[in-house]
């Protein structure tokens, strides 16, 4: 039986998060689902096509699951609890950690380039349209280094990344009471369990057959996702807080030193300016 209240819920919730990912004045009808690409140069918006997470085949949305971007892994990894979230780290770090992850996907890929300034380099083809938004800021004024942008971005980017994972139903928004003062807040758990996980899936990251071993740079997309991922969280100081097993954290550390030096050289130095801004903000980043 379908429970009309809960999708009532479900849609408002969804509207919230579309409105906030467009606060930046972008077209309304560019986000009608966050799996829509952007609009291409020259095109009309009506005419770009909607992306279907089946990969082609029709099949809806939810039916399954787009991988989880740079982003949407570390902010889960960031946060703990069931019914109700909460960050494990300080809020400077949480959105400096969020921002990088926004960066990282545009750099995935290949829609930025780090010369060392970032600059647009690709064909603003972006898989959602919170990567697209933030590829058009870095358009209208390019040439800013990596730096700034951390900084510029981290004033928006945890609320934007949760929107998005709003979006994809894999976080849903609790209300809580307004203690009191009345009124209402708002909380939010995990909804998808297998998808929110994040302890586990680093744990077999850390653990399982290691498919990027050798001297080669790492160049597979979702491999470059999930590592750099792991290392946004290494850097903050998210991994020391998480129940990974004692063996998961002596080969994570052992891995995400030899998995560094493969990343290309953009990732590279996004990892580094972290680091640094880690180190800036007075926190101890890796232990």
């Amino acid at each position: 039986m379908i429970d009309h209240n809960d999708s009532a819920t479900s849609w408002g919730r969804a509207v919230r998060a579309r409105a906030l990912i467009l606060n930046d004045g972008a077209p309304r009808g560019a986000a009608r689902g966050v799996f829509r690409r952007a609009p291409r140069p020259g095109c009309d918006e009506e005419s770009d096509h909607v992306l279907k997470a089946g990969g082609g085949s029709g099949a809806e949305p939810g039916s399954t699951r787009l991988p989880l971007r740079v982003a949407d892994r570390f902010f889960l990894a960031a946060h703990a609890g069931e019914a109700r979230l909460s960050p494990r780290i300080g809020s400077d770090l949480l959105a400096l950690g969020c921002a990088g992850g926004l960066l990282a996907e545009l750099i995935v890929e290949q829609e930025i380039a780090v010369t060392p300034d970032v600059r647009p380099s690709g064909n603003g083809r972006c898989p959602d349209f919170l990567s697209w938004t933030v590829l058009r800021e870095i358009r209208r004024e390019a040439g800013h280094e990596l730096r700034t942008w951390l900084a510029r971005l981290a004033g928006t980017a945890v609320e934007k990344v949760r929107c998005r994972l709003v979006l994809v139903d894999v976080l849903r928004e609790v209300p809580v009471s307004g203690g009191l003062r009345g009124g209402s807040a708002a909380a939010w758990r995990v909804a998808d369990t297998q998808c929110g996980n994040a302890t586990a899936a680093l744990e077999e990251l850390f653990t399982a057959a290691d498919s990027a071993s050798g001297s080669g740079i790492i160049t597979v997309p979702e491999r470059l996702a999930e590592i750099t991922s792991a290392l946004l969280v290494r850097e903050t100081g998210v991994l020391r807080h998480l129940a990974l097993s004692k063996q998961a954290q002596r080969q994570g550390e052992f891995r995400l030193s030899s998995w560094e030096s493969l990343l290309p050289g953009a990732l590279r130095s996004l990892v580094a300016e972290i680091a640094t801004a880690c180190g800036v903000s007075g926190t101890p980043s890796r232990r």
